[in-house]
């Protein structure tokens, strides 16, 4: 009886020692997998960060690419290039006559 009393003794043991170790494992794991939650949900609110200011960013350039065709399509007009003709250049059509002030 003694044997069999020490037998069941030393089984639980064994088994406490193997709980308390599958416990520590246990926690472990979950602080590992914890902080990688943690540091995945940081990133991600970092890059939801990025992403909005490169949408507004995205907005802006749009907006100045559509101004910037604008202008070129104004600068095209040969109304446009006429005008700029006449005051940088000097020119005129035929048959007109050029008076410029004295200076």
């Amino acid at each position: 009886m003694k044997r069999a009393r020490q037998k069941i003794k030393t089984q639980n043991r064994k088994r406490v020692r193997l709980r308390s170790g599958s416990l520590f494992v246990l926690c472990i794991t979950l602080a590992v997998a914890g902080s990688s939650g943690w540091q995945l949900l940081k990133l991600r609110s970092q890059v939801e960060g990025q992403l909005a200011n490169l949408s507004q960013e995205k907005v802006t350039l749009l907006q100045q690419e559509k101004l910037l065709h604008d202008e070129i399509t104004q600068l095209n007009t040969p109304s446009y290039i006429e005008q700029l003709a006449r005051e940088q250049l000097g020119l005129v059509k035929h048959g007109e006559i050029l008076i410029s002030p004295k200076n």
